[in-house]
């Protein structure tokens, strides 16, 4: 009688393992059209599709600018492409002449993030067409830590910005902006695709070459108090020679540490508010307009008390992060990203709900070339960035980074 029940049990497995294999999704077609500017004649051709989920694969676009997929395990996927070029290069594709600068970096791609793949459906995407900034986001540290008698410390956080060009540029009169982060979002990106709404903003001072940052070097900003936070929390970071300090008043906080002033802000913080468990929207833009007295204020939608956020085109933003809130249970609600695809088709998080584990989020080292290093930039967090367990601002030796 054990005997059969074994056998019995066995066969039950066997069926049930048969029954559960996956059945591929086969023979499929995903086309890529230029962006619109570009010649009729101009295909995104021998470029690299990379799909990542439930298995991974790499497909080269054909002469037409697509991918033929005879086979793929059903799932969920995230799927890039991207191929960076220089000015000259992509104005050899346009239809009609452009002032864009010979030595610009423009960066070709798409990425589809979280796409179900459960059926055979051709697919068309829109190639984006970018110019990349000289100065990128390379950390934000906004976690927080414990301190020596294991309370929350959160007012060692900083963002850090890199020069990844080949030449000197000036943070001069740049912004630095955090987006509105209520819950549930007042503004995602998936209703509102062509504006940002900024919760606080920073402008940089200077009249142009005051505040140069040289090739690979860093600016940093902390955001709360720029001094030694390891002396009140050992796992913390040294801030003491930040180059800026979000305060309210110059002489304030670390006196040796200049201000940058908050220009516009929906809350009475007198800092720049990083919550510890996310979401985070950093961004660095850059315009000629009146920001204050020209750009409106808007409540929460269906609201008329609260905060009121700053709106702004999409197009002023030069770079930005998006860093979600990491759910205890199961993977970010991408359907709250504030940004759109042009500035962040990905998300990167910390791996604790609530923050306070010491982590930080990082710039990946594209390559170590002349004495000094160049960061990875696609506009895809995901791809970009990685969780740290080491924030120490201007480290870009580490393991993790390679």
């Amino acid at each position: 009688m054990k005997r059969f029940s074994y056998l019995f049990a066995l066969c039950l497995l066997l069926m049930a393992c048969k029954r559960e294999a996956p059945v591929s999704v086969s023979s499929f077609r995903m086309q890529f059209a230029m962006p619109t500017e570009c010649r009729d004649d101009i295909f995104y051709a021998a470029r690299t599709v990379n799909f990542r989920g439930p298995a991974q694969y790499s497909f080269q676009t054909d002469a037409g600018g697509g991918i033929e997929i005879s086979s793929l395990i059903p799932g969920i996927y995230d799927i890039t492409t991207y191929v960076e070029m220089t000015g000259i290069e992509y104005k050899a594709m346009l239809k009609e002449a452009s002032t864009l600068a010979d030595d610009a970096r423009i960066m070709l791609g798409v990425s589809l993030m979280n796409r179900k793949i459960f059926n055979a459906e051709d697919l068309k995407l829109q190639i984006l067409a970018m110019q990349m900034s000289d100065l990128v986001i390379s950390k934000i540290y906004y976690s927080g830590t414990k301190d020596k008698l294991d309370r929350n410390y959160t007012v060692d956080t900083y963002v850090e910005l890199f020069n990844n060009s080949d030449h000197t540029v000036y943070a001069d009169g740049l912004y630095l902006a955090l987006t509105e982060s209520v819950s549930p979002a007042a503004y995602p990106s998936k209703d509102h695709p062509d504006s940002l709404y900024a919760r606080q903003i920073c402008r940089f001072p200077g009249v142009g070459t005051d505040f140069p940052v040289e090739p690979g070097k860093t600016l940093l900003v902390a955001a709360r108090s720029a001094r030694n936070h390891k002396e009140s929390a050992p796992t913390s970071v040294d801030l003491s020679h930040a180059d800026f300090e979000v305060k309210l008043e110059e002489g304030s906080g670390n006196p040796d540490v200049r201000r940058l002033p908050l220009i516009s802000n929906s809350t009475s913080i007198q800092y720049f508010n990083l919550l510890s468990g996310g979401p985070n929207g950093v961004y660095l833009f850059a315009t000629d307009e009146d920001v204050v007295n020209d750009w409106p204020e808007v409540y929460q939608i269906g609201k008329v008390s609260a905060e009121r956020f700053r709106r702004m085109h999409k197009s002023v933003v030069l770079d930005g992060v998006e860093c979600l809130k990491k759910p205890a249970q199961s993977a970010p609600d991408v359907d709250t990203k504030r940004f759109p695809s042009e500035i962040d088709a990905g998300y990167i998080t910390i791996n604790a709900v609530n923050g306070y584990n010491c982590q930080s989020v990082e710039r990946r080292v594209s390559r170590f070339e002349n004495g000094r290093y160049y960061l990875v930039d696609t506009n895809n967090s995901s791809s970009d960035f990685v969780t740290s367990n080491d924030p120490t601002p201007g480290k870009y030796d580490k393991e993790g980074l390679q």
